[in-house]
């Protein structure tokens, strides 16, 4: 209550002495009896709150906002870099970024966009011109002290980061405690739906192949140093390329390729080509498998293993067929077509001749046979009679006549019809000299 009483006492007395008051020359900062501290962002804005007193009889002529140059005085009374002039010369580096709130006796100053090269204290000064036209100036002391924010981003994870891994990422800012919220980025652009998050850290997982990447926070328009996620998996979405193509000419040359995603890259590689069902023939290692010279037994299904040390995985079937060499077919498809048109010659050839026959048959002329011998001869019986009437008892073997029977080979048709008639004269005629 004391001193209540005397804190109204004093101000009742400076209010009753105008004059004393009116002649005091003073600047004040947002913290009066020490040095303010503003810590901000890299490309924010900074505003240095000020207002300053000077006697009545003084006319401000000149404010100027500077920093200082070279050693520092924290009375504020040595001069440096112009951040702003109402006439006069200022720092080339702050044209354009700078608003002052010149009303009545407020002497703030608002820098916008604010770089590294910005740290440093800053300082407000007057100066002004009474009846006696001296000019005298007066400089705010303790100043305002601008810091940078220094962001740093940590992985709270030690050793690699596997896929189905859970992680978190902090952000710390040299500003206690950070005056603007947490922006977080991927591969420089922003994540969604992650923007203003104050406690500076932020969850992933489980993680996926995807998550690869750069990650970095920021603070308006500053920024962290990025820090790599790298995601470690077994070998995905592995495959079999054949090269030139899966259906090649026997002799060929043939390669297989396996493909695979996997972090870190698969270190082997084994081949194998389908026996059966359930049965598979290895064939080799290596990421490719070569046949110089393939052969028509090597048709069939290949797949191949790729493995890595988080795990392994085999590709899907690949069907290789080999067919016969475009030479080949050429000449078997040429003795075919030879021996086709052979037969289709051959076949003509036994067509013509046979209807030339035919007609040589019907144009060839028939003997007749004589009336009298057929109808003499006509029956067997009549002959043998005719024999037995002429027939002598024979005593002396040189009366005995010899027949001679010659048996020819059938004749052809073609020669039976020209010489009919004339094998049964012969025939008749042989029969009655024996007789």
């Amino acid at each position: 209550m004391h001193c209540q009483y005397i804190l109204q006492l004093s101000l009742l007395t400076l209010l009753s002495l105008p004059g004393t008051l009116a002649m005091t020359w003073s600047v004040w900062y947002r913290d009066r009896d020490r040095t303010t501290v503003i810590c901000a962002s890299k490309g924010s804005s900074v505003v240095l709150d000020c207002t300053y007193r000077y006697p009545a009889s003084q006319i401000v002529r000149r404010k100027i906002w500077f920093t200082t140059r070279g050693d520092t005085k924290l009375d504020g009374s040595q001069q440096g870099d112009g951040v702003y002039n109402t006439s006069g010369l200022i720092k080339e580096r702050y044209r354009g970024r700078t608003e002052f709130y010149d009303q009545d006796n407020n002497c703030t100053l608002k820098l916008n966009n604010v770089t590294e090269d910005d740290r440093g204290r800053f300082f407000f000064r007057f100066e002004a011109n009474g009846s006696s036209q001296l000019h005298q100036g007066f400089t705010g002391s303790w100043g305002v002290d601008l810091t940078i924010s220094v962001l740093s981003l940590k992985l709270n994870e030690n050793g690699p980061v596997k896929e189905r891994d859970h992680v978190t990422l902090a952000c710390t800012s040299t500003c206690n405690p950070p005056q603007m919220e947490f922006l977080w980025f991927k591969d420089g652009r922003p994540l969604p739906g992650v923007s203003g998050v104050h406690s500076g850290q932020y969850p992933l997982g489980p993680l996926s192949p995807n998550d690869t990447g750069s990650y970095s926070c920021g603070l308006g328009q500053g920024t962290s140093t990025p820090i790599l996620l790298d995601v470690r998996y077994a070998p995905k979405d592995v495959s079999v390329k054949v090269s030139p193509r899966p259906e090649v000419v026997k002799g060929s040359r043939l390669t297989l390729t396996c493909s695979n995603n996997a972090n870190p890259a698969a270190e082997t590689y084994t081949w194998f080509q389908r026996s059966g069902p359930l049965l598979s023939l290895r064939l080799g290692t290596g990421k490719e498998h070569t046949f110089n010279e393939i052969d028509s037994d090597d048709s069939g299904l290949y797949f191949c293993m790729a493995q890595n040390a988080l795990g392994s995985q085999n590709s899907t079937e690949q069907e290789v067929k080999v067919r016969e060499s475009a030479h080949l077919m050429v000449v078997l498809a040429a003795f075919g077509a030879f021996f086709l048109v052979t037969a289709v010659i051959v076949v003509l050839y036994i067509y013509i001749k046979r209807r030339k026959w035919n007609t040589a048959e019907k144009k060839l002329p028939t003997k007749p046979v004589p009336q009298i011998q057929k109808a003499t001869l006509s029956r067997p019986e009549d002959i043998y009679e005719n024999m037995r009437r002429s027939a002598k008892p024979i005593t002396d073997p040189d009366d005995m006549n010899y027949a001679e029977l010659n048996i020819s080979p059938a004749p052809s048709p073609r020669r039976q019809l020209n010489n009919k008639a004339e094998d049964d004269d012969a025939h008749i005629y042989s029969q009655l000299q024996t007789h």
